[in-house]
C-alpha cells in the first residue's frame, strides 16, 4: 500500500510531465521546455517515475511502459470521476443524510444542477428522458406545474405507459389545482398511486426503450438537480427501491 501511496503522489505532483511523456517519445530538451518546471526537476522526477517502472529510456526519448499507460490511465480516470463528484458537491449535499441511496446509483453517474441564471436546467432533463420513454414509473414528493403538462401531453398523444406514486398532500393539490388535466391523464392510461411515507428525493425509472435512471433532488421543495444513470446495477437499485414504497401504496380516489 505504501508503494501505491508514493505512486499517486508522484503522479499527482507530476501529471504534467507524465501526460506530455504519454503524447510519445520525448527527449528531455522538449519536454523541459513543455513544462513549467526547472531541469533540475525534470531530471528528479523522470529518475522517480523511472524508479516505479512507469517510464523508460528508449533511443527516441523517454516514453510510458505498458505499465505506466495503464496506471496513468487509472489514475486519470479516477481523478475525473472524483473531480466530478466534487463538482457537485452541494447536490449531494442536498440529499437527506438519510437517503438510501446505493453506490451502484451514483457509481459513474452524470449530474445536471440548477445554476443560478439556469435554475430549470434539470427540468430539461426530466422532459427528455420522460419524451424518450415507452414505459416509466417513479415516485415525486413535490408537484411542478410542468410535470403535469409533461405527463398529459405524453399519455394523450403516445402510447406511453406511466405509473406515477406521490403522497397524499401532492395528490390533493393536484386533485384541486389540475383536476381536468388529471382526469384526462388517468382516463389515457395513468397509473397514480399514493404513499403515506415521506418521500426523499424524486425518482424515474425507464424500463423502455432504453433502461435508465434519474434521481431528482430537491431542497426544502426546491429542484437542485438530476443524477442519471444507466447501468444495469442502478437501475436494479432503482427498480428495488421503487418497490419499497409501492407495495406499501393505494390507489386513489379523485373525486374524494
Amino acid at each position: 500500500m505504501t508503494d501505491t501511496k508514493d505512486l499517486l503522489r508522484l503522479l499527482f505532483r507530476r501529471d504534467d510531465i507524465v501526460a506530455h511523456i504519454s503524447d510519445g517519445p520525448i527527449d528531455i530538451r522538449s519536454l523541459t521546455a513543455a513544462v513549467d518546471v526547472s531541469r533540475p526537476t525534470v531530471h528528479r522526477s523522470l529518475k522517480s517515475l523511472q524508479e516505479h517502472d512507469v517510464v523508460t529510456e528508449t533511443p527516441d526519448g523517454y516514453r510510458l511502459t505498458t505499465y505506466g499507460q495503464l496506471v496513468f490511465d487509472r489514475y486519470r480516470s479516477t481523478l475525473s470521476e472524483f473531480e466530478t463528484v466534487h463538482q457537485n458537491k452541494s447536490l449531494l449535499l442536498a440529499l437527506r443524510d438519510s437517503a438510501e441511496i446505493s453506490s451502484d446509483m451514483l457509481e459513474g453517474a452524470s449530474y445536471t444542477r440548477s445554476l443560478p441564471f439556469a435554475p430549470e436546467r434539470p427540468l430539461g432533463v426530466i422532459e427528455s428522458v420522460v419524451r424518450e420513454a415507452t414505459t416509466v414509473r417513479g415516485f415525486s414528493p413535490v408537484i411542478v406545474g410542468r410535470y403535469v403538462s409533461l405527463f398529459h401531453d405524453q399519455l394523450m398523444t403516445t402510447t406511453l405507459d406511466a405509473e406515477i406514486l406521490t403522497t397524499p398532500a401532492v395528490f390533493e393539490y393536484l386533485v384541486s389545482n389540475w383536476p381536468d388535466q388529471l382526469e384526462e391523464t388517468i382516463d389515457a392510461g395513468l397509473s397514480c398511486l399514493v404513499v403515506d411515507d415521506s418521500l426523499p428525493f424524486g425518482l424515474i425509472v425507464v424500463d423502455e426503450p432504453v433502461e435508465r435512471v434519474c434521481v431528482i433532488v430537491y431542497d426544502d421543495g426546491t429542484l437542485r438537480g438530476v443524477i442519471q444513470n444507466d447501468s444495469p446495477a442502478a437501475v436494479q437499485w432503482a427498480r428495488d427501491f421503487y418497490e419499497s414504497y409501492r407495495e406499501r401504496a393505494t390507489q386513489p380516489s379523485i373525486n374524494e
